[in-house]
């Protein structure tokens, strides 16, 4: 646990010595901020907030709530500001053992860097497992959770979803499909809409960001990330918003409002969209958090 300025920066919330879960919260001006120091497990993370990650020998990219990110045990890296808000996220550490397992069943090279079971950095997270994660780590922190069985289960179960995702996603799993100078531009592109997707960008603003035309811009960024910018923006205003929705009794118009949306009907829309419920219902399937109120993290 590394404590700093009065608040825990990574607070273990769960501990079977097979599956850990943590939180983990940094300022942008925190001393650790850039270099935390290696991984101590093999994880992985699910952003709340957007930051850009670089591991060592590797492309910086952008992490955030459209994303789930992957450390291998050691992995070395940095991490710059996106977000005023610093780095937010929740990990879920496993042996690496039960790692190479579930990434042998879709990867049968493994074997030729079995200490580096994961050899990408990012995929991307699909609503379900998104929001299933937020559930699993909200019930653990909360104490709802009283089986370690029921939580390390879920943790592999999570893993191995999330390692198909990785897997499926072709622009990430296999960079070589767009060039250097492209991959740049889209980097550049997701800089932006993680750090101002609350903000009515037009698309002749992106495209004269980068100094492209709105044609390629679009072509580009659908064939790196296989979503339209619209879909991408869309999706990080959501997911930003479930913090609020599932931790916080705040009218849930001020939420939208928050988030971007134009209007508690657009935002009711769009988060149905994306979980296939509405924020009410969302909000009124949480479990009974007595202890929750009480010890908010950071």
């Amino acid at each position: 646990m590394r404590v700093s300025a009065g608040y825990e920066i990574d607070r273990i919330v769960f501990d079977s010595g097979l599956v850990r879960v943590g939180a983990f919260r940094c300022h942008p001006d925190d001393p650790s901020f850039h270099d935390s120091g290696p991984a101590r497990n093999c994880c992985f993370v699910f952003p709340r907030t957007a930051v850009e990650i670089q591991h060592e020998h590797e492309r910086a990219f952008v992490a955030n709530p459209n994303v789930v990110t992957f450390y291998n045990q050691g992995q070395a890296y940095r991490r710059n500001a996106v977000s005023l808000d610093g780095d937010r996220c929740d990990w879920f550490g496993i042996e690496i053992d039960v790692v190479q397992d579930v990434v042998r069943t879709f990867d049968p090279a493994l074997d030729a860097h079995p200490d580096r079971p994961f050899n990408f950095t990012r995929g991307w997270a699909d609503a379900s497992t998104y929001l299933s994660q937020r559930r699993l780590f909200e019930q653990v922190v909360a104490g709802v959770v009283k089986e370690p069985l029921m939580v390390e289960e879920s943790v592999v179960g999570l893993l191995e979803q999330v390692v198909r995702s990785a897997y499926k996603t072709t622009a990430i799993a296999r960079p070589n499909i767009v060039g250097p100078k492209q991959r740049d531009i889209v980097h550049h592109i997701e800089f932006v809409l993680s750090r101002q997707w609350g903000e009515c960008l037009s698309l002749r603003d992106l495209a004269d960001e980068v100094g492209i035309s709105v044609y390629h811009l679009c072509r580009m960024f659908r064939r790196a990330t296989g979503s339209t910018l619209h879909q991408y923006r869309q999706k990080l205003r959501v997911r930003w918003s479930l913090e609020g929705v599932m931790e916080s009794s705040r009218a849930l118009v001020d939420i939208a409002l928050d988030a971007g949306f134009s209007s508690h009907s657009h935002y009711t829309s769009s988060f149905r969209q994306e979980f296939a419920q509405t924020p009410s219902n969302v909000r009124a399937s949480r479990a009974a958090e007595p202890s929750r109120r009480q010890r908010a993290i950071f």
